[in-house]
């Protein structure tokens, strides 16, 4: 089993295209920062006081609710807003810097989909491509068997998948580190969760995010590397997972008023919705989305085994 995985990984790794890859998602990241340092607020605004900055926007807010041209949406900011200058008052505890190093890796979660859309097309095409590059009669004649191959090709999968998540924290961390110094400051995450004040310490905070982001990288790239699997044909496989990825949520949306939308995958899929108090179906528990996601997980590989276990070696 360890020499297989051992020859997916080097298959996988000494590609041009997964170089490439790893190049594009380290510049996504360096862009980021770049904005994020001198595009948004720029850098005159690194070092105001941040309790400062929000005492004044709440002033703001509040003058213009009394002259009526304040929305129902800002309101709610409004109400936020001040919930959360109270707490950081009654605490005594400081609002994280927009310049602090942490910043970066904090908002870059949501850049998790970008790592998704490279394991999708590494997943998609670790078998197929073995059909289309006709190396698939060499790998199945071997004693070998079958399931040890292809749980070979799963695990160096999302090994890689697992290697582009982690680039996307280093290099999030050594970014902000560069563009906005170095910071062991242990500073809290405060932010409204559900109408509460949430407080997490800035590791907690970064694992869980990250953790329960992987969450749907290690579905959707199980939903790829199956289609790949079952179909042979890396394109389908590829196009659509791209289209699930990116559709899904939506999808749910527009079939919400039915009971049946709470068994659709892509309700559940990407977890890090429970996390923000922001879930697609309002009545949808962070309990609930697990299960689901672990028996589409489960149908997902099942489907694959089978396939594959029983295809023919001249096919």
């Amino acid at each position: 089993m360890a020499g297989l995985l051992q020859n997916e990984l080097m298959k996988i790794f000494r590609r041009l295209g997964t170089k490439i890859m790893f190049i594009l998602l380290i510049s996504v990241i360096i862009i980021v920062g770049l904005i994020f340092r001198f595009g948004v607020g720029g850098p005159e605004q690194a070092g105001e006081d941040s309790l400062h900055s929000m005492e004044m926007e709440i002033t703001q807010m509040q003058e213009e609710m009394e002259s009526g041209n304040l929305s129902p949406q800002a309101a709610a900011r409004l109400q936020e807003q001040q919930m959360l200058f109270d707490y950081y008052e009654e605490e005594q505890i400081e609002p994280i810097p927009d310049n602090h190093m942490w910043n970066l890796v904090i908002d870059n979660p949501q850049l998790v989909s970008f790592v998704t859309m490279f394991s999708i097309i590494i997943g998609a095409g670790i078998t197929a491509g073995e059909h289309s590059n006709g190396t698939i009669k060499l790998l199945l004649i071997r004693p070998v068997k079958r399931w040890k191959i292809l749980f070979s090709k799963w695990a160096a999968t999302m090994i890689f998948a697992l290697s582009m998540l982690l680039t996307l924290i280093f290099t999030s961390i050594l970014t902000g580190g560069l563009l906005n110094g170095f910071s062991l400051s242990p500073f809290q995450i405060v932010e409204i969760v559900d109408g509460s004040v949430r407080e997490m310490n800035i590791l907690s905070y970064v694992g869980t995010a990250y953790t329960l982001a992987f969450g749907e990288l290690l579905i959707m790239t199980t939903l790829a590397f199956t289609l790949g699997t079952v179909f042979r044909n890396q394109s389908l496989a590829v196009g659509l997972s791209l289209v699930l990825l990116f559709t899904g949520s939506q999808m749910v949306f527009l079939v919400s008023q039915y009971e049946w939308a709470n068994f659709i995958l892509f309700a559940h899929s990407n977890l890090l919705q429970h996390f923000i108090g922001q879930p697609i179906l309002p009545d949808s528990t962070l309990a609930f989305s697990l299960v689901i996601s672990i028996l589409y997980f489960l149908l997902f590989k099942a489907a694959a085994y089978a396939v594959f276990i029983k295809r023919d070696v001249a096919d």
